[in-house]
């Protein structure tokens, strides 16, 4: 026997089933509601912890998400219709409309990778921690499973997984902070820092394992430049892992100012340099670059040493950098000037009392160079600006390529009772965003194009 539905109360448009009814309804209901409840407890798992960022899901599980869910409220929308639970049809294309929405929100805040942990590194993590009652940045890099290098703005700073087992760190060619290799498991997890006194801890997400190795460059003697192109990277918004390290090649800029330097002093009358070079891949083609063009002006090429004062051009990196400028400020090398290569624009290596002299294709003064140095000194105060991290800088940014050389020179200033440069290439930390915190890069002279 058919049973007509109760009348609607006062206000409610809705017909009543009878309690028979109702329950089968509510059953075959059922299955739509806990799929709806599963993911919007998965979708609530995925809300972005304050202060992280959220990452973006891939177009297929936002396609999933959005599919299932809507093929279950689609299911609930006709059983509805069919029970006239939902009398008009006007109501029910609303209500679909308003599911429809709801499943394209749930997808978007659908997992992107699955299970835990699978997630791609978001790459280099600048972050910020209170030591020691103050606020000291923090670079992990590259961010991935495995062997991290941490550098930390802070004397004598320690780092490491396990509190109770922090590694010391210690200073670097080139840079002011202080670095500290730091193993990471893949996945979630934290780093703690050690410095002032106290000690912190750091989140970080290194991703799934199996992924790309740190750069090999970033795990020698010149890993601080690695970095330091990785944290330009960061502060001109790009989110990805470095792929490598400067020292990784020679670039044809870098070349042609190297070919330039050498017709520089070749139009000075020089007829022999020292070269000072490494065993990098851009070391090598560095060295052949001096060498080639020295050999077309006719100029000699030999190694640093005592017996003759002579310029003196520095192809290595940050680390074999630092030894020759000492070398030249102590006496143990002579030269007539030394020419830096252009990826050894750092405060470190232009603060000893070296004649240095730097071929670059952008002034230090400039708009977009003054732009990266303030950008650094906000987010990484205590460290100085860098050829490597200027041009990571500018290529996330989409910049324009480098303009013709100058080659400038570097003039510190010394302060009487001051005991020498403020940045004498000693581990020091300021808020100073200036290229040279100790005196100044001045152009010299133009350079040909090569």
């Amino acid at each position: 026997m058919h049973v007509r539905p109760r009348p609607a109360r006062p206000g409610d448009p809705r017909p009543h089933l009878p309690g028979r009814e109702h329950r089968q309804a509510v059953r075959r209901l059922q299955p739509g509601v806990v799929a709806a409840r599963r993911l919007r407890r998965r979708a609530a798992a995925r809300c972005p912890v304050r202060g992280q960022r959220q990452r973006r899901p891939t177009v297929n599980a936002v396609l999933l998400a959005a599919v299932v869910l809507t093929a279950a409220l689609a299911a609930g929308v006709l059983l509805l219709l069919r029970t006239r639970l939902l009398a008009r049809r006007t109501t029910a294309t609303a209500y679909f409309a308003a599911a429809v929405a709801c499943a394209a929100l749930a997808g978007a805040l659908a997992p992107s990778g699955g299970a835990a942990g699978a997630r791609v590194s978001a790459g280099p993590l600048l972050g910020s921690l209170g030591l020691g009652g103050q606020q000291v940045p923090v670079l992990v890099v590259p961010n991935r499973p495995g062997r991290n290098l941490v550098g930390v703005a802070a004397a004598g700073a320690s780092a490491g997984t396990d509190r109770e087992r922090l590694v010391r760190g210690g200073p670097r060619p080139g840079s002011t902070l202080t670095w500290i290799p730091v193993e990471l498991p893949a996945g979630p997890g934290r780093v703690w820092v050690s410095a002032g006194g106290s000690a912190a801890p750091l989140a970080v997400d290194t991703g799934r394992a199996g992924g790309k190795p740190a750069p090999a460059g970033l795990l020698g003697a010149d890993g601080a430049e690695c970095a330091s192109a990785a944290a330009g990277a960061v502060l001109g918004g790009s989110t990805q892992a470095p792929a490598g390290c400067p020292s990784d090649a020679l670039t044809e800029p870098d070349a042609a100012a190297l070919r330039d330097t050498v017709a520089f002093l070749s139009g000075r009358g020089i007829r022999s340099l020292a070269l000072a070079e490494d065993a990098s891949p851009r070391g090598r083609a560095a060295a052949a670059e001096v060498r080639a063009a020295a050999a077309r002006a006719g100029i000699a090429v030999g190694a640093p040493d005592a017996s003759a004062r002579r310029p003196l051009v520095v192809t290595s990196g940050w680390s074999g950098a630092e030894a020759s400028v000492r070398d030249v400020e102590a006496g143990r090398t002579l030269a007539e000037g030394t020419y830096l290569a252009p990826w050894l624009l750092t405060a470190p290596l232009l603060s000893p009392s070296a004649g240095q002299l730097i071929p670059l294709r952008y002034a230090p003064n400039g708009p977009a160079a003054v732009e990266y140095a303030a950008a650094l000194g906000a987010r990484l105060p205590g460290e100085v600006p860098t050829a490597a991290g200027y041009e990571a800088w500018r290529a996330a940014r989409g910049a324009a390529g480098p303009a013709p050389a100058k080659l400038y020179a570097a003039a510190v200033l010394y302060v009487p009772g001051s005991g020498g440069p403020a940045a004498a290439g000693g581990h020091h930390h300021t808020t100073s965003a200036s290229w040279l915190p100790s005196g100044m890069i001045v152009p010299v002279s133009n350079l040909g194009t090569t």
